[in-house]
């Protein structure tokens, strides 16, 4: 009984062994499913350039949609040859022996057009002015003194805080006054003085946007131009005078390098000047004033958005004015009533920020100004009333 068993175990095997065989025969013999259509690998080559792509299995037969854009032609057994015309899109289908087929969606890129970069820039002052007025403008009357038949008045308006006036005025530029008047009313003084402090505030100079190509420079002028006489000598003529014009203002100078990765390297020349004739000279018979300058420039890599900020950059001056009455205004402590000092101290700080992002896209249509007039021939855009 137990070979029995034995024997239809073994059977039952080789029987099952065999329809696995003939299973595996059939899944063999069967055609491959075809890839489906519309889900394309994207391919990306540049105009000029060629691509080899590797196949799994022999390839029969290569079939490309637009010629102009790009062609491909069967390499070797297993390999496809791509090559790129001009910018655009097409499709590639490549079909192998065994009737698989694969469906490429093929873009050709123009690879010798930079990368543009904006430059959003702001240039900012900020005036660090302090400002200290003391002055008095005062008037004093005596009457009835003794040994004194009539009365005397007298004043002196050093300061003018307000226009000169007996009895002093207050209006919008007097900052305090004094009174004072004796009890019997033969005497009296009155005073206005000034004594102001005054604290400066930042302001915006300019805020250019600008877009450079990688590695060209974008500039940028705020200012004017002056003529400086240039005298040139020659044994024929004598000496004859030429015109040469100098730049003066608000200078931004920019050069953005798209690295690798998307890191953009930034050199930025900012220039502050104006013309300084308190430097000025002489020549031929023309005032020729000197420059003043603050210039900085600086190299930095920075992200796509990041912002870089430039600080430090300062200017100081300092002007003092002393009116006083002769003689009066040097008597010690009496002379604060004969004497106006005024005290200016300006000091300059010049701040760049400037942030440098990767152009992907440009305006298609021009864009609205401020200044452009309202379209009245266009249909407004009014709601329409609901139905009920």
């Amino acid at each position: 009984m137990v070979r029995t068993m034995l024997g239809n175990v073994e059977r039952g095997v080789r029987r099952a062994a065999l329809a696995l065989g003939i299973l595996g025969l059939a899944w063999i013999a069967m055609p491959a499913a075809p890839a489906l259509a519309g889900k394309a690998e994207p391919l990306e080559v540049g105009a000029g350039k060629s691509l080899v792509i590797e196949m799994p299995n022999e390839v029969s037969t290569v079939s490309i949609a637009d010629s102009k854009v790009a062609d491909a032609a069967v390499g070797s057994e297993r390999s496809v040859v791509l090559n790129g015309k001009a910018p655009g899109h097409t499709s590639l289908v490549v079909w192998e022996e065994n009737g698989h087929f694969t469906l490429y969606d093929v873009t050709v890129s123009d690879q010798s057009s930079k990368p543009q970069v904006l430059l959003e820039t702001r240039i900012s002052e900020v005036n660090l002015q302090k400002m200290k007025e003391m002055g008095f403008d005062w008037t004093a009357m005596l009457h009835d003194a003794k040994r004194l038949n009539g009365t005397i008045t007298g004043g002196l308006f050093v300061t003018k805080v307000e226009t000169p006036y007996n009895p002093p005025l207050i209006g919008p530029e007097t900052d305090g006054f004094a009174t004072w008047r004796r009890g019997d009313g033969n005497a009296n003084f009155l005073t206005t003085f000034r004594m102001l402090e005054e604290n400066g505030a930042v302001k915006t100079l300019a805020s250019p946007n600008l877009v450079a190509t990688s590695g060209d420079s974008a500039s940028f002028l705020a200012g004017g131009e002056f003529p400086v006489p240039i005298a040139n000598s020659s044994s024929v003529n004598g000496t004859t005078v030429t015109i040469e014009w100098k730049e003066y203002g608000i200078k931004l100078a920019c050069i953005p390098t798209v690295l690798d990765g998307g890191r953009i390297r930034l050199y930025v020349a900012p220039e502050v000047s104006a013309p300084d004739y308190s430097h000025s000279v002489l020549l031929n018979g023309y005032v020729v004033p000197g420059v003043s300058t603050r210039r900085v420039g600086t190299t930095v890599e920075m992200n796509s958005g990041d912002v870089l900020v430039i600080g430090g950059v300062k200017h100081s001056e300092q002007h003092k004015t002393v009116k006083k009455f002769p003689i009066l205004g040097d008597i010690p402590v009496l002379n604060l009533l004969f004497k106006y000092k005024k005290t200016e101290l300006i000091e300059r700080d010049l701040m760049i920020a400037v942030t440098p992002s990767l152009v992907t896209d440009l305006a298609h249509e021009f864009p609205k100004l401020p200044t452009d007039e309202p379209d009245h021939d266009a249909p407004a855009n009014h709601p329409t009333p609901e139905t009920k």
